[in-house]
């Protein structure tokens, strides 16, 4: 992103501000107010939360501000200022300056030099990863814990491996000892940390990462703020990116995927948290990721010494794309043989879809050709007969030939397809609205509410649009209430649910099968939706569809199963299969970001 420098300065007054020593002050690393001329304060704070949409920031002392109407944003690089806007302004950041005139409006935000990327903030979910609310939170460390409230100037600490409970009451955090002895009640921000040789462990969720009563355990400090509602608490991990890492790994990749792929994988996690960090997406809850499958899956399996050796060494080292954006990196668990094009999966911010065209995200072969295993099979994937094919030959090899999801199938009566449907169609269609169509009278599909019955008694499907790498983006359903068309891998992989929890009756078997298996073998009982969009079906003349698919996950990027296979059997380093899943980026190390960079 080019800068554009400030030629002239808005005013007198803000001359005086930089020549007075404005920026000499910000890294300090206290928190600093001074009186200025005309009841106009500075602050030197870290930013704790931002909402562009309505115009206001979060101090760590002040609280949240509210923007002046004419607010301006700067950014001092080599002695130079630029024009900015909210967008550079970084959750977490500890190098802005704002100017509050006299009715606490923000009229200006000064940025000195490039915000370091050097932390995560990571939202932590409750148990399960069912929401971000705590009814409560239990702590405790084995050197102790250190509890500070900063606006309150209060500080105090709970000795090693006792243990400390926060409840929420009214928008205040009561803190109490597991006698019950109550050691401070605040409305503020308070702050858990404890020596950096140790971990903190809240005792109030699980995760399988560990079995100790204690509950899992994390580097890094904490925050633990009171929820919107006041009736429970939030918690934020700052951690060190390359800490994050050690615990996103393992519970991404298992360590026998082996240690080329985790190296990828290690790159790709990396790369994806950036991008997540720039995308400013949870920047009004204050964090950059939150610790579930909504981002990346953090601390949830267990430490081991090749996911860490696989991070510390690939320490800093991310993808770019050849313009210089971060990669979108993004990586799924098994690809059936052929990847897909992100434009063809996912929809644009715009809300278009198919959308613009991403040169390394783009679709692939990954199964060998069986005249030639030189060269990459590839088929016409806009023929429905050849596709059904592909999806029931069990015997085509490939990259990721050995996971149990390379080949499935599911059989459903049609009644259970009927009932599957009508319990999910209604609500994708609320939830993505223009993306899940109804046929009107004129014959064209249009966004309207579907009835309360669904498609009623299922009739007939049909694939109406196929992406590049065959995965299904157009299904279109006929009931006895009308034509629907469902839009999107995840739209159809969320209505059609091959589980007795929606089509009523007895375990729905998916079958699995490995490649040259001579049938399936690897069976699941009610699978929650299905593994994927890379599938074909058969209507049967009787009761029954069937349907024949491959792979799991959404097929965009690296497929983890296929990482393993190219490390382990084919011994390509770590970047041959970053460029081989990613291809059009290069590799860079994180230094080289400037905080003004968009994700692509």
């Amino acid at each position: 992103m080019q800068l554009k420098r400030v030629s002239r300065f808005i005013s007198v007054f803000t001359i005086i501000l930089l020549i007075s020593g404005l920026f000499p002050g910000v890294y300090s690393g206290k928190s600093t107010v001074v009186e200025a001329k005309s009841s106009w304060d500075k602050y030197s704070e870290k930013i704790m939360a931002k909402d562009i949409s309505k115009l206001s920031i979060e101090l760590e002392i002040q609280g949240v501000l509210k923007l002046a109407k004419n607010y301006k944003v700067y950014q001092r690089v080599d002695r130079k200022l630029y024009h900015k806007s909210l967008n550079d302004v970084r959750v977490g950041a500890e190098n802005i300056t704002v100017i509050v005139n006299h009715k606490k409006q923000v009229t200006k935000i000064f940025i000195d030099g490039q915000t370091p990327i050097k932390n995560m903030r990571v939202g932590i979910m409750t148990t399960n990863f069912v929401s971000t609310d705590h009814e409560l939170i239990k702590m405790s460390s084995p050197t102790g814990l250190s509890i500070t409230d900063k606006v309150a100037n209060v500080t105090f600490t709970i000795g090693a491996n006792e243990s400390i409970t926060f409840k929420p009451n009214t928008h205040e955090i009561t803190v109490t000892k597991d006698d019950n002895t109550k050691l401070h009640t605040s409305k503020n921000r308070l702050y858990v940390s404890t020596d950096k040789s140790s971990k903190i462990a809240i005792g109030s969720i699980t995760r399988p990462s560990t079995t100790k009563p204690e509950g899992p355990a994390y580097r890094g400090f904490f925050e633990i703020t009171a929820s919107e509602t006041g009736d429970k608490l939030n918690l934020i991990n700052e951690v060190n990116l390359e800490d994050y890492l050690l615990q996103v790994v393992p519970s991404e990749m298992p360590a026998s995927f082996g240690l080329n792929a985790l190296k990828a994988q290690s790159v790709a996690a990396r790369t994806y948290a950036l991008g997540d960090y720039l995308s400013d997406r949870f920047a009004t809850e204050g964090y950059y990721v939150l610790d579930s499958v909504m981002s990346q899956v953090y601390n949830n399996s267990a430490e081991n010494a090749l996911t860490s050796q696989a991070v510390q060494e690939t320490k800093g080292v991310i993808m770019l794309s050849k313009d210089g954006r971060i990669v979108d990196a993004r990586y799924y668990s098994t690809s059936g043989g052929y990847g897909a094009s992100k434009h063809q999966v996912w929809s644009d911010a715009n809300g278009s879809f198919p959308g613009m065209e991403v040169p390394y995200l783009l679709a692939q072969s990954h199964t060998f050709d069986p005249n030639d295993q030189s060269k990459m099979l590839e088929i016409d994937t806009s023929n429905e007969q050849e596709i059904l094919n592909f999806y029931k030959t069990l015997s085509h090899t490939g990259y990721d030939g050995t996971s149990p999801w390379f080949r499935w199938k599911v059989t459903l009566s049609k009644e259970e397809l009927s009932n599957t449907i009508n319990k999910n169609i209604g609500a994708r269609q609320a939830a993505d609205p223009n993306f899940v169509l109804t046929k009107n009278a004129s014959g064209e599909f249009v966004s309207l509410p579907i009835p309360a019955e669904g498609i009623g008694e299922f009739k007939n499907m049909y694939v109406e649009k196929r992406g590049d790498g065959g995965n299904i983006m157009e299904l279109v359903i006929e009931g006895s209430t009308g034509t629907y068309k469902i839009v999107k891998e995840y739209n159809i992989r969320f209505t059609i649910r091959p589980t007795s929890t929606y089509t009523g009756g007895g375990p729905v078997v998916l079958h699995r099968a490995t490649t040259g298996s001579t049938d399936y073998n690897s069976p699941l009982n009610n699978y929650t939706i299905l593994p994927s969009a890379f599938f074909n079906f058969e209507i049967g003349e009787d009761t029954s569809v069937t349907f024949f698919g491959g792979g799991n996950g959404h097929g965009v990027g690296m497929s983890q199963y296929g990482a393993s296979h190219l490390g382990l059997k084919l011994g390509w380093g770590f970047d041959q299969i970053l460029t081989g899943y990613y291809p059009n980026m290069t590799l860079n190390d994180v230094s080289v970001i400037g905080a003004s960079l968009n994700r692509n």
